[in-house]
């Protein structure tokens, strides 16, 4: 019984470690390439398309292992197929949503409106006195 757990504890571990290596690659991908993207004034709106076609090699080394953790957990082809796609989704977002937010946060502010001083508000006053009075 004992020999059957310890059995099941090191497979669940050598399975859990073929998705960490790939995952880590892929979110250290991930980093260097926003990192890089920054440098090279990568738009808020092109980061996505940045960041997957920098980490397209990590990207599908993830998508193949979790695929197959999850086919050997019993789960059907298609599933895992989806599964996989969602799981890297959410792990490009985070960088994405981060650089979105610092290019906004970073990009140069409009001007405000110049303010009409108090001697022009006087005089656009006095000019129209001065029209309805001479009508």
């Amino acid at each position: 019984m004992i020999g059957i757990l310890i059995a099941s504890a090191i497979n669940l571990a050598g399975l859990q470690a073929s998705i960490s290596v790939p995952t880590d690659a892929f979110r250290g991908c991930l980093r260097e390439a926003a990192a890089k993207a920054k440098n090279e004034k990568v738009t808020g709106d092109g980061i996505e398309a940045y960041l997957r076609n920098a980490c397209t090699t990590q990207m599908g080394t993830l998508k193949e292992a979790l695929i197959a953790f999850r086919l050997k957990n019993g789960m059907a082809r298609k599933s895992a197929a989806s599964d996989a796609e969602m799981t890297v989704d959410d792990y490009a977002a985070t960088p994405v949503d981060n650089y979105k937010y610092m290019a906004e946060m970073e990009a140069p502010k409009p001007a405000a409106p110049a303010q009409a001083g108090f001697e022009t508000v006087a005089l656009e006053a006095q000019t129209y006195e001065a029209r309805v009075l001479l009508g």
